[in-house]
């Protein structure tokens, strides 16, 4: 049987090519690489990661002038159970053969170097992103996070206010835990939970608070410079297998702790992937809406989490904002409910 996918509209001209299943292994995807250039067609394997199923690898087949050209080879390709994924661009009308050479999976450091200089530019350099924060007099972020607690998708809410010396984070359950509301001043610290308030002690309940400061929350998208940072012993390289965008990384996929790759935006500078290893092991992240705060400081919308062990998070940014100073009663000492125990 044989199974050509359309993946978009039939139009006259070149840019035709088909790409293979998505492998698992290596080897799967050069066995088909093999029999496309035995029979005289120009094919190359790619490496691709995808959110939630790690590394995979495409044979594609290329240098076709048309449709009926590509679907040609397909009839010659394909064997029972496999797909090929007939693609067209009128972009690349005009295609015709090529070297059987396939190109290498990164190139040369240099061609990164505008990428990097890109995205380090749009978020600040050095003294943006997080040292911008960190300047700030004080500093408001609401957002909300989705993940699952006890077999169950729940959002839930968070208001942080902070200044040089103080902090407020408020939690809103919306029913899946008790809400809280914790407040740390030069004075005292204090969290009410249930409508009772209780005392705490200050450093504790600020190093608690400042979990949920955006610098942690979003500090993948807030401290590219250092993101970056990689070294002269070991530089980034421009590599294929972007899903969008311009993808910088090491390289082949990487055990130790650093970023692995990040895929950019080359009109904005700005990230729109992440794969960073950690010591637990890899966390990917994905960015979108884009803003920007104040100057060099810019900041996602939304941020999907995917940690090594599967776990699943959605964070999604109501507000972040630099100010001179919290209104008048943000860092009050909370009271009891009347009828709290």
């Amino acid at each position: 049987m044989i199974w050509i996918l359309l993946s978009t509209a039939l139009a006259a001209g070149g840019g035709w090519w088909l790409e293979g299943p998505e492998m698992a292994e290596r080897a799967d995807a050069v066995a088909l690489q093999s029999n496309a250039e035995h029979v005289g067609y120009h094919a190359r394997v790619v490496k691709r990661f995808h959110l939630g199923e790690g590394w995979e690898f495409v044979t594609l087949i290329e240098g076709f002038g048309d449709e009926a050209a590509a679907t040609a080879a397909a009839k010659k390709l394909t064997k029972d159970g496999l797909k090929l994924t007939l693609v067209h661009d009128p972009a690349k009308g005009g295609a015709t053969r090529v070297a059987v050479a396939a190109p290498p999976t990164a190139v040369s450091a240099t061609d990164s170097s505008a990428v990097l200089a890109a995205a380090r530019a749009v978020n600040g350099g050095p003294t943006g992103g997080v040292s911008a924060l960190a300047r700030a007099a004080a500093v408001h972020f609401v957002f909300e996070r989705e993940f699952e607690l006890d077999g169950k998708r729940v959002t839930i809410a968070h208001d942080y206010w902070r200044d040089a010396t103080s902090r407020r984070l408020k939690v809103e359950t919306h029913g899946a835990g008790t809400d809280s509301t914790s407040v740390a001043t030069a004075g005292g610290a204090w969290i009410k939970v249930g409508g009772k308030v209780e005392s705490r002690d200050i450093g504790v309940l600020i190093t608690q608070a400042d979990a949920f400061a955006p610098e942690t929350v979003l500090g993948v998208a807030l401290d590219v410079d250092a993101l970056f940072a990689t070294g002269d012993a070991l530089p980034l390289l421009l590599l294929e297998g972007a899903e969008s965008g311009v993808r910088v990384g090491r390289g082949e996929d990487p055990t130790e702790p650093g970023l692995a790759f990040a895929d950019v935006d080359p009109t904005t500078g700005y990230l729109l992937r992440v794969r960073y290893v950690t010591e637990g092991g890899p966390v990917s992240f994905v960015l979108g809406d884009w803003r920007v705060i104040a100057p060099g400081l810019a900041a996602p919308g939304s941020l999907a989490v995917e940690r090594a062990d599967g776990r699943m998070e959605v964070i999604r940014v109501q507000r972040l904002e630099l100010a001179d100073g919290a209104p008048s009663g943000t860092f009050s000492a909370p009271q009891n409910d009347a009828g709290a125990p």
